[in-house]
């Protein structure tokens, strides 16, 4: 007789019950010859269904053999087009269907390609977070996919829609912005490296990072973090150098402020020590690095401690490395003189004698010089001539051709006279 209504159930033992919970549609015409089922949550490899005519309960069939149902699961992150840094902390996630309980992750640097470069990322954790929390590895690439799977059936699997890219980090510290550094100096360029970065190129901007037109070095060991750089003839106050992998010129970082280069002077003579007398011609002389075009010359007779006593001897002259500057020595007696020498371009560079010397005045004797013969009692004239403002002189006499000065004349009278 026609069968009109149909009930359809299911089983997860093989058929050996098919318990009223797991009914798929109670009543169904049966001339429909099919009913569209939404697979439920019932995973395992022991499936059938049995269809029972509602009018006939002794008119049943079921699946031949059993079948099984699996969840699913979609990789969300990385799922194609991003760039993680070795040694962030980075989220996979992932939607799944079906409750299986754990999942196992991996990862490639070649896409999969080949099994045998597959590294587990873990082999086992909850499915129910969605998320793990990454820990990104030094394996620096453009060709990884992250694939996940049920831990408990591998052929519930899913991996990276596209390819994601690991790169390294290069953070500079050194300069990093505030500093001054001479011309000629060796100073370090330091950095710290993350990820298997093999070389770094190191470069330097003079316009506050706008470019980087100068190369310090093409290719340094990045693993050292250091390289000791002569500074150049750059002077200026909007320096920055930038360090980048060799391999990869978007791994890169710069100073985070400007830093300054500077010429430097130095004084040579008079640098203490020296005694130069009034009204001579002396040299001063100097050193200097880096281009410095016109220095201003000044002494002090307290050693620079009173500004208020310093003297310019000169506003403007010529810095050239090597040209002295002849000066006609003052009449500026005292024990605790200093040359100072200051660029006119920059106040900042300058240096000293690093200690005193001596102006002195000087005495020449006139009469008697020699030759004369003076009479006991009878009154001469003991002359002389000086340079500078001595202002009194002591007199003496000698009687073993000036081997001692025992003998007082006067203890102190106006040297001028």
């Amino acid at each position: 007789g026609a069968i009109v209504n149909v009930e359809l159930r299911y089983t997860a033992d093989g058929g050996s019950t098919y318990p009223v919970g797991n009914i798929i549609i109670a009543s169904t015409l049966a001339s429909n010859l099919s009913y569209s089922w939404t697979v439920p949550d019932a995973i395992g490899t022991q499936l059938k269904v049995k269809i029972t005519d509602l009018g006939d309960a002794t008119v049943i069939d079921e699946s031949n053999a059993n079948f099984t149902i699996k969840g699913s699961v979609t990789v969300g992150l990385p799922n194609g087009g991003e760039t993680w840094i070795v040694g962030a902390n980075q989220n996979i996630t992932w939607t799944r269907t079906g409750s299986f309980t754990n999942v196992k992750l991996e990862y490639s640097t070649n896409a999969f390609f080949n099994e045998l470069q597959t590294v587990v990322i873990t082999a086992s954790t909850l499915a129910s977070p969605l998320t793990y929390a990454w820990t990104v590895p030094d394996a620096i690439g453009t060709n990884l996919k992250v694939r996940i799977s049920d831990a408990a059936d591998a052929t519930v699997t899913d991996v990276s829609n596209g390819t994601f890219t690991i790169k390294g980090a290069l953070v500079l510290t050194s300069p990093n912005g505030a500093e001054t550094w001479i011309v000629g100096e060796s100073r370090n360029v330091t950095w710290n490296r993350t990820g298997s970065i093999a070389n770094a190129k190191l470069e330097y901007s003079t316009d506050a990072g706008v470019t980087y037109p100068n190369v310090i070095i093409a290719s340094t060991p990045a693993a050292a973090g250091t390289y000791a750089w002569t500074v150049p003839n750059s002077i200026g106050n909007q320096l920055r150098v930038r360090v980048s992998d060799v391999s990869d010129a978007t791994v890169l970082d710069t100073s985070d402020a400007n830093f300054t280069i500077k010429g430097s002077l130095t004084v040579a003579t008079p640098n203490g020590a020296e005694a130069w007398i009034v009204g001579t011609s002396q040299n001063i002389t100097w050193t200097k690095t880096g281009t410095i075009a016109t220095v201003k010359l000044e002494y002090s007779t307290n050693a620079f401690v009173d500004e208020l006593q310093t003297v310019v001897i000169a506003a403007l002259v010529d810095a050239t490395l090597g040209t002295p500057y002849a000066w006609t020595v003052p009449d500026a007696i005292s024990s605790t003189v200093r040359v100072r020498i200051t660029n006119n371009a920059d106040t900042t560079v300058k240096d000293l004698s690093d200690g005193n010397f001596k102006i002195t005045g000087s005495f020449t004797l006139t009469a008697p010089n020699g030759t004369e013969n003076w009479t006991v009692g009878t009154a001469y004239n003991i002359t002389w001539t000086k340079t500078g403002s001595i202002a009194n002189a002591k007199l003496e006499y000698s009687t073993n051709g000036g081997t001692t000065y025992p003998n007082l004349i006067v203890a102190s009278t106006p040297a001028a006279g």
